[in-house]
């Protein structure tokens, strides 16, 4: 038997180092493919890291697209149907698009609950009433639509990515603001004598306010704009009376700053401490665009747009009809709601149908008059509608009723007389022309009442018995004013700037007078709405004198927002629009 032995120099047989090299080359091997298998992975991984998030963007950006489309589709239909509805198509809408390879595909068919624009669960996009709970809006009644933008884009392996957004469309009645400015129409106020504001006050534009003898604000101060401490036309600071704006406590602090200047105008500081200090003395109810206030848009579909004109373009809100418009912008002229109209002396009723208005009415419902305007320094053709004779007409519902009147001719304009108590239900007119409100209006039995005109000037209970149609064209002192109260909302225009450093009356005198109201009281509640210039009248602001261009001396002013209006609206009240973006997935 053969036997082995081991070698004295202690070395081993050649085969045992080759055994033993092969294992270690196999090791080393499987050890390299472990180390490539991992870095594969990673890469891998990575690589569905980078397409998941490049799906994720893009589906983020296909639903931002598609809310523009939905917000648009709200602009011109308020209230769509499904099938009006942006649904979006197998490509990114708005221009964005997938890589060139193709990678990566879009759905916002709809077809499932996972795409597609569509109706948020639990409301199906029916309009309801709801109350503001936060935000701007806050504690404002609204009629709200609740929608939900859906997008999923699937790129290679499977990847997917989806995003949705909630959206909530909230129409808010312009005549629960206290006081509204439009876009174009800058809110200015200064009054003379002292005057507080009770209810929402908001601009669309800037807000310009001085105190003078002194001025208070019970509730929200809000501007889509800047707030300044100054008017427009002279731009000097007013600085021995400091405007009072109440906290979120009750108490009132004063504004002793503003947009450009620190506390106490010492100095201009940045937009950042402007908000801060705002912030932290008034507790959210002093407010501009720096702490993200946003325009909310009047019922007219060309708002949405960023018109060069918006007063103008705001001004059709009560125009009569005209040839080529959309269905969008009869849906918000008050025109087509009108139950009664009265266009150059014809009277027909919403369906369009003639009425007799004598053999329906009792008395004579509207007739022609003309008086001497003296700031307008013209003579007025007026149709003058007695609204004791309008409430004896037969036709009219009790749940309330919107007249409109409208004159097509030249100095043309409306007159409202015997107006103490207005129509059952509530009663709102509206004209494209000028409008005169002669007397106590709405005082007996008071109703949820408006008037909507391209301006509106107020006529005193001694207007009549002064005879003062006849005596526009003398000194302001020939026509006495006595105490008068109004009780409507108003939406009207200020008269346009048309030279520099040339007023417009600010706010305190939107509502245009014509008499010496020296020591006399204008009771008014209601609210001001105004979202235009005035188109029909041109007549200069001139306040406070008895001769030569003044034709009036200033009312003692008992201004207030009617709390009415927080439940019961006039009929016809024109709803601003704001579309609002809430809970959002991804």
């Amino acid at each position: 038997m053969r036997q082995h032995r081991i070698r004295p120099d202690g070395k081993q047989p050649a085969g045992i180092a080759l055994i033993t090299s092969l294992l270690l080359v196999v090791l080393m091997l499987l050890l390299g493919l472990s180390f490539l298998s991992v870095a594969l992975s990673e890469s891998l991984i990575a690589a569905n890291s980078v397409q998941r998030s490049e799906a994720f963007y893009l589906a983020e950006a296909g639903v931002e697209s598609l809310f523009v489309d939905l917000r648009d589709t709200l602009a011109n239909f308020s209230r769509p149907t499904a099938a009006q509805l942006p649904t979006g198509s197998s490509l990114a809408p708005g221009g964005i698009r997938a890589p060139q390879n193709g990678r990566f595909a879009y759905d916002f068919s709809g077809a499932t609950p996972e795409t597609g624009v569509g109706f948020l669960t639990g409301t199906s996009g029916n309009p309801h009433s709801t109350k503001i709970d936060r935000g701007t809006w806050q504690s404002m009644n609204a009629i709200a639509s609740d929608y939900v933008v859906r997008a999923r884009v699937t790129g290679p392996r499977g990847v997917q990515a989806h995003v949705s957004q909630a959206v909530q469309y909230l129409e808010i009645p312009l005549f629960q603001f206290g006081v509204f400015y439009g876009r174009g129409v800058d809110l200015e106020i200064a009054p003379g004598p002292v005057m507080t504001f009770n209810g929402r006050v908001h601009a669309n534009s800037n807000i310009f306010v001085v105190a003078n003898s002194g001025i208070s604000f019970d509730s929200y101060l809000t501007t889509a704009g800047n707030i300044y401490r100054y008017i427009k036309r002279d731009g000097t600071i007013e600085r021995y009376n400091n405007p009072m704006i109440k906290d979120t406590a009750g108490t009132y602090r004063p504004l002793n700053f503003d947009h450009e200047s620190s506390v106490g105008f010492s100095g201009a500081w940045s937009e950042e401490a402007w908000r801060t200090q705002a912030k932290a003395t008034f507790g959210g109810l002093l407010l501009d665009k720096a702490m993200g206030v946003n325009e909310i848009v009047p019922p007219i579909p060309d708002l949405y747009y960023n018109p060069s004109n918006p007063d103008v373009i705001s001004h059709q809100l009560i125009e009569g009809q005209a040839s080529g418009e959309s269905a969008a912008v009869q849906a918000a002229k008050l025109y087509y709601q009108a139950d009664l109209r009265i266009v150059n002396g014809v009277a027909t009723l919403k369906n369009g149908t003639s009425v007799d208005l004598a053999s329906q009415c009792t008395g004579t419902v509207a007739q022609a008059k003309t008086f001497h305007d003296r700031r307008e320094a013209k003579t007025m053709t007026v149709t003058e509608v007695n609204v004791a004779a309008l409430r004896t007409c037969s036709f009219l519902a009790s749940t309330g009723t919107v007249l409109y009147v409208s004159d097509s001719g030249i100095d043309r304009a409306v007159r409202l007389v015997n107006g103490s108590e207005v129509t059952a239900g509530g009663l709102t007119v509206v004209t494209d022309n000028p409008m005169y409100i002669q007397g106590d209006y709405n005082t007996v039995n008071k109703k949820p009442s408006a008037v909507m005109a391209d301006a509106i000037t107020v006529l005193s209970n001694n207007w009549g018995p002064n005879g003062s149609d006849s005596k526009g064209n003398l000194e302001t002192n020939t026509r006495p004013a006595s105490d008068t109260t109004v009780n409507a909302a108003f939406a009207l225009g200020p008269s346009a700037e048309s030279a520099a450093g040339q007023g417009n009356g600010q706010l305190e005198n939107v509502i245009r007078f014509l008499e010496n109201w020296g020591g006399k009281n204008f009771n008014y509640r209601g609210s001001i709405v105004s979202l235009w210039h005035s188109q029909k009248v041109s007549g200069r602001w001139r306040c406070c004198g008895s001769t030569g261009d003044h034709y009036y001396q200033a009312p003692n002013r008992n201004w207030g927002y009617d709390t009415m209006f927080d439940t019961e609206l006039p009929p016809g009240t024109p709803r601003a629009v704001q579309v609002v973006k809430s809970r959002w997935q991804g």
